[in-house]
């Protein structure tokens, strides 16, 4: 029972799941064989070993075992090869069809543009990204022959655009065709309508995102566009439903997130702010959104004011159920315990213990304070709804309801990418009543013998805060929690 919760950190991404663990390595003299570990003398079996080898039935079914596999391995080959061979000839199809249009009706047929957006998501289906990035062009060029320039019709090839620029980690042309997606519905619904509220907050989550895979010197830039996106969201959500509107209070925590990541970026890079040409370079196209490009620098009040923002609001609410409120609470602790304040973190997560003890729901409480959860959490504006509460748990492209059904990019397919392919440490980490890594065991090392990656996991645990799990209202120590690290 339980769930996986990733996170990622520059180049590692980390792959929390509960459950069943192997005996802790650590723990097994490492000069003697696991059998004399466990109490054994391994010489008491080698009469019965050498019995069963010798026997012509042991040979016989260790060769159909053989075989066995060899003939699996031989399916699975002529399964890739004939999926391959299909998606080649599907591939074939459209161009030839896009041949047969063009010839019978002009190259800005508005068929033309669907035929080549299909055949755009053919080739990114098999890894062929370079080829439909041009495809996705080509199918917006036409659209916007057709339907004019400011046409919201080009979203799909836009978010083509996007998602493949992410699997080929490029993560600046990314955020310039987000923008350009943004421009097209201000364009289309005006600078502030709140139809284009939705998008904002897509776009400051996955800016969020792309930083916290980097965290680079000049990556200030993500976290620039993210603080501009969420004050204007803020202002226009304010507008049209009132400042005390339940609808601010995912939004004012993802602005808060952003405050904690700007504190954070202040502290590693000291003088980041000194190279003002370089940053208003990059920061033109999302001027509008950012009137203090440099902002005040005050990041930790200012989230904390986000953050008292978000509870006041769920307290006032009367509509607020139990579990809005100890979420609110939740979420207020993980922020706290990012900055080391663990005294209020713990003060906020014991609100929401005794908040959700009147609703009786023991599911609910074990998913939020049953187990440690590593932080930052994903990052989800829709953290009022108790359903998103449990599945924002478990993947970092859950969105909310009131969003669009395109989903999410996650900067996180760079590292699982199939043509990235990434090492592993699997872990066993005590985590403190205080929400920090102890003891840390490793248990396995995929590939065995890689170079320096034991350390590069076991340094990003150390460096990585948790919210400890809570028994019966308090805080308590976790044993053998199982990580699992993905190294790039």
């Amino acid at each position: 029972m339980g769930y996986p919760l990733k996170y990622t950190t520059g180049a590692l991404m980390l792959l929390l799941t509960f459950g069943s663990l192997p005996a802790a390595q650590a723990d097994t003299p490492a000069d003697l064989p696991e059998t004399v570990a466990d109490g054994q003398d391994p010489e008491q079996h080698e009469p019965a070993r050498q019995a069963i080898e010798s026997d012509p039935a042991h040979g016989e079914t260790t060769a159909q075992a053989e075989k066995s596999d060899l003939q699996a391995a031989e399916a699975a080959e002529a399964a890739e090869a004939a999926e391959a061979a299909e998606a080649a000839k599907i591939i074939a199809d459209y161009q030839s069809a896009i041949d047969r249009r063009e010839a019978l009706a002009g190259p800005f047929d508005p068929e033309l543009s669907e035929l080549t957006f299909a055949l755009g998501k053919t080739l990114q289906r098999q890894n062929r990204l370079k080829e439909a990035i041009q495809a996705f062009r080509h199918a917006m060029y036409v659209n916007r022959v057709n339907n004019g320039v400011y046409s919201l019709s080009q979203e799909p090839m836009l978010r083509g655009i996007i998602n493949t620029h992410i699997q080929l980690g490029l993560i600046s042309e990314a955020a310039e065709a987000y923008q350009k997606l943004l421009w097209l519905h201000r364009k289309t619904y005006g600078t502030d309508d709140p139809r284009i509220l939705p998008l904002l907050d897509e776009i400051g989550q996955w800016h969020l995102r792309a930083y916290n895979a980097r965290g680079h010197r000049d990556d200030i830039y993500h976290l620039n566009v993210a603080h501009g996106v969420y004050n204007r969201a803020l202002a226009i959500t304010a507008q049209q439903h009132g400042e005390d509107h339940r609808s601010m209070t995912g939004l004012l925590y993802n602005s808060a997130m952003t405050d904690y990541y700007l504190d954070r970026h202040q502290k590693k890079y000291a003088n980041s702010w000194e190279n003002t040409d370089l940053l208003s370079e990059r920061f033109q196209q999302a001027r509008w959104v950012a009137d203090d490009p440099f902002l005040s620098k005050n990041y930790f009040q200012n989230g904390r004011r986000a953050n008292a923002r978000m509870i006041d609001i769920l307290e006032q609410d009367p509509s607020a159920s139990a579990a809005d409120k100890a979420t609110g609470y939740i979420k207020t602790g993980d922020w706290f315990m990012l900055f080391n304040l663990t005294g209020p973190a713990i003060d906020n997560y014991q609100k929401a213990y005794r908040v959700l003890q009147q609703t009786n729901d023991t599911a609910l409480i074990a998913a939020l304070l049953g187990e440690p959860k590593m932080l930052p959490r994903p990052i989800d504006s829709a953290i009022m709804e108790t359903e998103s509460v449990l599945t924002a748990q478990t993947t970092s492209t859950e969105r909310s309801s009131e969003q669009q059904e395109t989903p999410m990019p996650d900067i996180t397919e760079i590292v699982t990418s199939p043509s990235i392919p990434a090492a592993y440490v699997m872990l066993a980490v005590n985590i403190s009543e205080k929400g920090q890594p102890r003891k840390i065991t490793t248990l396995s090392v995929s590939p065995e013998g890689g170079d320096g990656l034991e350390r590069r996991a076991r340094k990003t645990i150390i460096d990585t805060k948790f919210r400890p799990r809570f028994d019966n209202g308090q805080p308590v120590p976790t044993e053998a929690l199982p990580v699992k690290v993905l190294i790039q």
